[in-house]
């Protein structure tokens, strides 16, 4: 282990090594115009270790001066039926049982602003979001966009709800920028957090979620761990969108919740334990499936774009034979980090004699099943 030597979740020292994937893409949801530079895309160092005390999973060898986000980087999900239902879902939530109307908005890692403009829409709520991927040009009624970082000092006007989805992971030190949030809190305020479910990631379906970007894996109980030493408490937190995401609802605390109070970890860490296994064992499965398929003049194709094909397409198909499919317009034509995948619309796959489309999350399985239905394509849709 090298780098991260200090669990980023509870502070603990006790890491413990549990999988090295090498080298991986810095920036999966990255999109090049030419395949040659989508194949010399900066890659790094894929190094797991587990927190011991509190079960927390973080990337030892993660470089932060490598990744560098830009307008480039699409990581939106708002184009799925599925995944759009869970958002509206979560709006309509938050606005209902914490009262979220006529107040201001912030969003830490806005997006293209898809979130924050539900919020302020649903509530009557103004916002403000931070993300260097804004696209320049967005105009969203009641919202200001700010194509940057949010750093610790920012001047935001009093805000009733701060968001930060999908964001810690990303972070080398998430305890900072929480902590950063506490001295001037307006009285009141809810804090929403979300992140990926290590739970998840590291379970039965979750086999290609380890990517770069991502620096921590939270389970349950490392991200209550993070909460309570960073000065919040906290109000609730589940898994949601079926299991794949925790969601968290904090508050400024009283400084008398500590870091304590997370839990045993050691189930967890029985399942992280067997990962790099798995993880070994699925893509020596899928490469020589892949290949099988090919001499039979049979066609596989990769459905979803993002992070998990990326990292799926890589693993299995690190040449670039394959196509990955996507619904989200802004994909179609591009390239992908790594091995230069080119990304096609579903239409596309009338025209190929498909046998097979694998699916890298199962939660879309339904509705990509349907979507080949009404495309007239009889592939096998198989979740891998």
């Amino acid at each position: 282990m090298s780098g991260l030597t200090s669990c980023l979740a509870c502070g603990g020292e006790r890491l413990k090594g549990v999988a090295d994937l090498g080298a991986s893409p810095v920036l999966t949801g990255a999109l090049f115009d030419d395949r040659e530079r989508a194949r010399g895309a900066v890659h790094g160092r894929l190094d797991l270790a587990a927190c011991l005390d509190c079960g927390h999973v973080q990337n030892v060898a993660f470089d932060p001066e490598l990744v560098e986000y830009d307008v480039s980087y699409d990581n939106s999900l708002h184009f799925s039926g599925t995944f759009q239902a869970y958002a509206d879902e979560l709006v309509e939530r938050l606005v209902r049982q914490y009262d979220v109307r006529g107040t201001h908005v912030v969003e830490i890692g806005s997006g293209k602003g898809d979130f924050l403009a539900a919020l302020a829409a649903a509530g009557g709520n103004t916002g403000t979001g931070y993300d260097p991927t804004v696209e320049p040009q967005t105009r969203i009624e009641g919202v200001r966009l700010v194509q940057d970082y949010f750093r610790p000092g920012d001047q935001v006007e009093p805000y009733g709800l701060l968001a930060c989805r999908h964001v810690l992971e990303h972070l080398d030190d998430p305890a900072a920028l929480l902590a950063s949030l506490v001295p001037d809190a307006p009285a009141g305020a809810l804090y929403y957090v979300e992140v990926p479910s290590a739970e998840f990631n590291f379970g039965p379906d979750g086999l290609w979620d380890c990517i770069y970007p991502h620096v921590s894996y939270f389970s349950a109980e490392s991200l209550a761990a993070l909460l309570l030493r960073s000065g919040f408490e906290i109000v609730s937190l589940e898994r949601s969108f079926h299991g794949q995401f925790l969601s968290a609802e904090v508050r400024v605390g009283d400084g008398g919740s500590g870091a304590a109070g997370f839990g045993n970890p050691s189930g967890h860490l029985a399942v992280v334990g067997e990962f790099g296994r798995r993880h070994h064992e699925a893509v020596e499965r899928w490469r020589a499936d892949v290949a099988a398929a090919g001499e039979r003049g049979q066609t596989v194709v990769v459905w979803g774009a993002g992070s998990k094909g990326v990292n799926f397409l890589n693993a299995v198909d690190p040449e670039g034979a394959l196509a990955a499919v996507d619904i989200n317009p802004r994909k179609h034509g591009r390239y992908l980090p790594g091995g230069g995948h080119r990304v096609v619309a579903p239409e596309s796959l009338r025209d190929l004699d498909v046998s097979t489309v694998a699916v890298t999350n199962p939660v879309y399985r339904d509705e990509i099943a349907r979507s080949l239905a009404e495309l007239g394509v009889p592939a096998a849709v198989v979740t891998v």
